[in-house]
């Protein structure tokens, strides 16, 4: 009984929160809810459309054959006549002519000094206008513009139950045609797309309000004129809109006046002819004949493309084909008016009749009986959104499904971690926290067990710390101003997956995959050496005001194959790894001072890398105590600058070195050291100077050091 009025009272509290939450929704939660009704849609796949419609697109043929983008009007009206001669319904133009025609020739009358009339293009498009079937486009603006004209619907839309201070999309400006071809339309409707916080089309706009008037969008617009009716109400209440109604088509919106669009699936879904094919005449008629055309383009450099849940370069224009036919077919997708309720009752019912369930059965069933849920759910989810076309939430039923499992479980979960910070204290004195946390999940003799694996060793350094300590004097603000500078940075490589090995000094030691395998060891401990070189710039705001010193550091990263394991005396261990590759990454540390580089990467890890960073070689060096050449490189962070055409000046030279032209690349050294002056390009200035006031010395790019 205790249990029961527990999980009861969880089960309230769990679902009161959730209710809270979810009435107070942060718009993130909506980009979530969003992109899992896009996840929906993917699973769902393409659908089924009609025939109704076709989309005549101006094309990357078309612009090859007929010229770039604008087309002069007369090629235009050609197109239409050749539409209206294919017998097509109607047409609707995802276009805006709101400049008149620059390449008309009645332009040029007067520099050509005659008498005799030439074409106006404005005119003979207003003309082919009048003489087809054809809606206009145009665009709303939500920035104030100088255009104050309104364009004429032969049509009468009006609010039904609506208030003054409607949902409904009030731009405060429009693009309309030039006033010859707008006055020749019959009618227009805007080609407004709205995408969403996260730039994707889900829902589009079918009506708008400017200067008090509705105004249709092209889509509705097509579709009223193919009804043969006059009227069209916007219907809803203090809350916004709910349908639009006109002839037989009663069309459910949300508050806005937006159809949430059940797309039929990614680009050129529907049919698309080439603007191309209709003016040479190279297609079959039928595919035209009394349907709606939408003209439009999906040539990438008109940049009409848009993103839905199938494809993230959809042609504007088929966005308004996909409405039109979610019209005609009625398939639409909803949001109710009561879905505030709706998704309530869900919540609830949801947390209750899960925390039964998972109440009922043994631990050991909690995850098969988790992913039976969850399959039970996301079918249920589905079937309201596709087979009943409800538009509800998906984020807070599955938030009520995983907060329920981890409330019902939670007990077992309370105890396992009491349990586990127990060893944690016990362990945490010897080991790090990775070793730890692996120690937690596997057997200590498996840990224990010295085994070889390839590593990311990371080395850091203090740049003169000698100095920086005497002018600091006091042990505690030394102490203290280490402090300040080592926790961020070894917050950074434990965010980078990284495990700290030991603090020698003012030095860092850390790797990458062990005691735990890292996915891409070498780009972690690459990147976390970059943002450790740009976090000094706040670090040396904090420290520099109350020392009076500035921090510089140097990496070394080399990856090879170390011994690890649990090294030490019998009483007193720590997990550890040893080797050649461990010397050699603090070598490359020992190297940045060399070179005046901030961060030095060996070869091996540099062709591990799958990341794209600023890279450039730097030398090819034999260390002390090794008898193999390495090629080292500098990785340059953000905060130094290094230009491009430097760069490549850079590469050049030190190819040319490596060749053996010396002089030639003693030129190009020389050049860089008077342009961008550095210990680098000083130090290979002198190396080829060298090489030249001694030629009977034997050459060799490889720079063998005698010391640490």
């Amino acid at each position: 009984m205790k249990n029961f009025l527990i999980k009861t009272a969880l089960a309230f509290s769990l679902s009161a929160l959730l209710t809270w939450l979810y009435l107070f929704t942060p718009s993130a939660f909506y980009s979530l809810d969003n992109r899992l009704r896009d996840f929906m849609f993917v699973m769902r796949g393409e659908i089924p459309h009609s025939n109704n419609i076709v989309i005549i697109d101006i094309d990357e043929k078309s612009l090859k054959k007929y010229g770039q983008w604008p087309w002069n009007r007369e090629l235009i009206s050609n197109l239409l006549y050749d539409l209206s001669d294919a017998g097509v319904g109607i047409v609707g133009l995802d276009i805006v002519f709101s400049e008149e025609d620059r390449s008309s020739p009645h332009k040029f009358q007067h520099f050509l000094k005659t008498n005799k009339n030439l074409p106006n293009y404005d005119k003979t498009l207003a003309y082919a206008l009048s003489q087809t079937p054809v809606i206009g486009g145009y665009t709303f603006s939500f920035d104030e513009t100088k255009e104050k004209n309104t364009p004429i619907i032969p049509a009468v839309f009006v609010k039904k139950g609506l208030t003054k201070d409607s949902y409904l999309f009030k731009p405060k400006g429009i693009v309309l045609n030039i006033p010859i071809i707008q006055d020749a339309l019959y009618s227009a409707g805007f080609f407004n797309n709205i995408p969403d916080e996260g730039g994707m089309i889900r829902s589009v706009p079918l009506v708008m309000e400017y200067d008090d008037v509705l105004y249709p969008s092209l889509a509705l617009e097509m579709l009223r004129v193919y009804s043969g009716v006059n009227r069209v109400d916007v219907v809803g209440d203090d809350s916004g809109v709910e349908y639009i109604k006109f002839g037989d088509f009663k069309i459910p919106t949300d508050h806005t006046g937006r159809l949430v669009a059940n797309f039929r699936g990614g680009g050129k879904t529907f049919k698309y002819i080439s603007a191309a094919d209709v003016m040479s005449g190279d297609f079959n008629p039928t595919d035209i004949q009394n349907k709606f055309a939408l003209v439009g383009t999906s040539a990438l450099a008109l940049f009409d493309l848009r993103s839905n849940a199938y494809d993230s370069a959809m042609a504007g224009v088929e966005i308004h084909a996909n409405v039109i036919d979610n019209i005609l077919q009625g398939d639409y997708l909803r949001k109710p008016s009561d879905a505030v309720a709706v998704n309530i009752i869900m919540i609830w019912l949801i947390v209750f009749v899960f925390i039964l369930i998972f109440s009922l059965i043994g631990s050991w069933l909690i995850i098969p009986a988790a992913i039976a849920s969850i399959l039970v759910l996301y079918q249920l989810l589905f079937m309201i959104l596709f087979d009943y076309g409800y538009v509800l939430s998906l984020l807070f039923p599955l938030l009520a499904f995983v907060s329920t499992l981890i409330a019902s479980v939670g007990l077992d979960y309370i105890l396992e971690s009491r349990q586990k910070d127990l060893v944690k204290r016990m362990l945490g004195k010897k080991v790090s926290p990775a070793v730890m946390e692996y120690l937690l999940e596997h057997s200590t003799e498996e840990l224990v067990a010295s085994k070889e694996v390839e590593a990311s060793i990371f080395f850091s350094d203090i740049r003169g710390f000698t100095t920086i300590s005497e002018k600091i004097g006091s042990p505690d603000k030394l102490i203290h101003m280490l402090n300040n500078y080592m926790t961020p940075m070894v917050d950074n490589v434990v965010n980078h997956h990284g495990t700290i090995d030991k603090f020698i000094g003012d030095a860092i030691m850390a790797y990458w995959n062990a005691p735990v395998p890292v996915k891409n060891h070498p780009d972690e401990a690459v990147k976390s050496a970059v943002e450790q070189i740009n976090m000094l710039v706040e670090v040396n705001e904090k420290v520099t005001p109350i020392y009076d010193v500035v921090i510089e550091i140097g990496i070394g990263i080399h990856t090879g194959v170390v011994t690890a394991g649990d090294m030490g005396s019998e009483g007193r261990s720590d997990y550890t790894i040893i080797g050649d590759n461990v010397n050699l990454a603090s070598r490359m540390e020992g190297l940045t001072k060399q070179y005046a580089a901030q961060i030095l990467i060996s070869k091996s890890t540099f062709d591990k890398l799958k990341g794209n960073y600023k890279i450039r070689p730097i030398d090819l060096v034999e260390v002390k105590g090794k008898h193999e050449a390495v090629e080292i490189f500098e990785v340059i962070a953000s905060n130094k600058t290094v230009e491009d055409d430097e760069l490549e000046m850079w590469n050049k030279a030190t190819q040319l070195f490596r060749d053996g032209m010396v002089n030639e690349s003693y030129e190009l050294y020389n050049t860089l050291q008077k342009l961008n002056p550095s210990k680098l390009y000083e130090l290979y200035v002198s190396r080829c100077r060298y090489f030249l006031d001694n030629p009977d010395e034997e050459f060799s790019p490889i720079l063998k050091m005698t010391t640490k």
